[in-house]
């Protein structure tokens, strides 16, 4: 009887102990731990069709500065344009990053849509469709990821390139976006293309919940004189830019590559 009153006990006791140690476990991973990342975004025309669709430029170009996490837009996969080449591959092997594409369209024989290439281990990868108001001119997506980094922190960081043709459109999209990527207090950064300028509704009220990590200097086309290309995190209160630079006149493709160091708190 003794024992089994003594067995109850400990059993009782283990149970409590593991519910205490879930439960603070669980605000420890509620809590970001502090990092800084070098983060950069870059549409690449049409698959480097500048660079007669070598990843060569585009790898050197991007080595120079070094970048933990990178967000990539107008990639080919395998089309007949490309020779079938898969971009994102082998610009992560040239880069030593790890590559994920992510299709908006069937094209050529092959795909293509965007892009993350990442120093770190992905724990997760989605293609969200982006809706198509009337007046698109193509499927849109966003590109989901998360990571985590060598602290063993982890994060959410995305890729797209919004439609062109309305700003109405644009916004629309871009709600969609702040509906797949704000779920919670994950520390997330979304950089892309948005084929909107800082002044519209896109950018100025749909993603008024973000940090912009850039300024309003253009970023399109090679010299540039347009700013339609952004980096964003969130939340906003928890994170700051450290440096931000436009990379203009590469002549490897028609958009500047976008470059920012930022922290996390």
């Amino acid at each position: 009887m003794g024992n089994s009153i003594w067995s109850k006990w400990y059993k009782i006791t283990g149970l409590l102990i593991l519910c205490c140690f879930l439960l603070t476990s669980g605000e420890s991973n509620a809590q970001t731990t502090p990092f800084r990342l070098k983060i950069m975004s870059f549409n690449v025309c049409r698959s480097g069709e500048l660079t007669h669709y070598s990843v060569v430029p585009f790898a050197n170009l991007i080595q120079q500065y070094q970048p933990d996490i990178i967000a990539l837009q107008e990639l080919d996969y395998k089309t007949t344009r490309n020779t079938g080449i898969d971009f994102a591959t082998k610009l992560g092997a040239a880069l030593g990053m790890f590559p994920v594409f992510g299709r908006t369209i069937f094209y050529q024989g092959g795909e293509y849509g965007i892009a993350v290439l990442s120093k770190y281990p992905f724990l997760s990868v989605k293609t969200e469709p982006l809706p198509s108001p009337a007046g698109t001119k193509e499927q849109r997506a966003v590109l989901i990821t998360e990571i985590r980094l060598p602290s063993g922190q982890d994060i959410r960081f995305a890729s797209t390139h919004l439609d062109h043709s309305t700003d109405a459109i644009g916004s629309v999209m871009a709600s969609a976006l702040n509906t797949f990527l704000l779920k919670d207090d994950t520390p997330t950064i979304v950089g892309g293309d948005f084929n909107a300028k800082p002044e519209t509704g896109t950018i100025a009220n749909e993603m008024q919940q973000w940090k912009r990590f850039c300024n309003n200097d253009p970023t399109s086309p090679n010299d540039p004189t347009s700013k339609i290309d952004y980096l964003f995190g969130y939340p906003k209160e928890k994170c700051r830019t450290i440096s931000y630079q436009v990379i203009a006149r590469t002549g490897i493709s028609d958009h500047c590559p976008i470059v920012a160091e930022i922290e996390f708190q």
